[in-house]
């Protein structure tokens, strides 16, 4: 059922432009703001109250499986476990925009290849043309993990609960307006990020250059920061498996990065499915 979902889920991604624009979040907003307002307390917790925020919300996607679970062929689950995934990726097409940036850079169109930088790192993007290309390929490294990969990895270890409980923590740590909450929910997302980023560290060892990305992930900034760390690795090995980044072919180093996110996405379908054969998931 797993790979069903990942694989259906990252085709309709690709395939359905307007699928962005159906991943509303405000739902999850109006209910922040109404346990914040209904439990002043919560806010005092600390690295507690982000737990406390999404408990309800988790035990009803967890009950929701338990009770679609081995019903009716598995018909209901396997509908249930698609939207949520696909309801769990992005939340942008981080394919899609490379090919903007990529466009705009060859056409020399600023604003928009500022626009479309930014959508890829989820902020303000740099004005100077060498620092974004900088900036952007870090970010595609990095961007990748938040945005599937490690909802994949949560999706196949806890099934929906897993990538529900994903997205909406990193979701917290990004829109949420109270700075206990954010820190909070910065600290787990960290903690679930953690595996699946050495996993696609991996991934991109064996994907492009291994002497490389094993030289810049031993040579990785150590951070005493979990989310730094976690960024860190992917980068570092990244940027050590890359080839054909050399000066003035900048994005020819662009391709070559989103060349080996997709390696290493197609190298975690294949053990997906080989565990999958072998009885050990879903």
């Amino acid at each position: 059922m797993s790979l069903i979902c990942i694989i259906a889920g990252l085709l309709l991604e690709r395939m359905l432009e307007t699928l962005q624009q159906l991943r509303n979040f405000q739902w999850f907003e109006k209910y922040s703001q109404w346990m914040i307002n209904h439990m002043p307390g919560l806010i005092e917790q600390g690295a507690s109250s982000v737990v406390i925020l999404l408990l309800p919300v988790m035990l009803l996607a967890g009950l929701i499986q338990n009770i679609l679970a081995d019903t009716f062929f598995d018909i209901f689950s396997l509908i249930y476990g698609f939207v949520v995934f696909v309801y769990c990726l992005g939340p942008g097409d981080l394919d899609k925009e490379i090919d903007c940036f990529l466009t705009a850079r060859e056409t020399a169109d600023e604003d928009m290849a500022h626009k479309c930088a930014s959508a890829i790192m989820g902020e303000d993007a740099s004005r100077s043309p060498d620092q974004q290309i900088v900036d952007v390929t870090q970010n595609i490294l990095y961007q990748s993990n938040d945005r599937f990969f490690a909802v994949i990895f949560w999706f196949v270890v806890l099934g929906p609960f897993g990538a529900l409980l994903y997205r909406l923590t990193s979701y917290t740590s990004k829109r949420s307006n109270n700075k206990t909450l954010t820190a909070a929910a910065r600290r787990l997302k960290a903690i679930l990020a953690w595996a699946p980023a050495h996993l696609v560290a991996v991934g991109y060892a064996l994907t492009g250059n291994y002497e490389g990305a094993s030289e810049g992930f031993k040579g990785k900034q150590k951070k005493d920061e979990l989310n730094e760390s976690n960024y860190n690795t992917l980068v570092s090995a990244g940027l050590g498996a890359l080839k054909n980044c050399t000066p003035g072919e900048e994005t020819a180093c662009i391709r070559s990065t989103r060349g080996l996110v997709l390696r290493t996405l197609i190298v975690w379908l294949a053990l997906i499915a080989l565990l999958t054969l072998m009885g050990w998931t879903s």
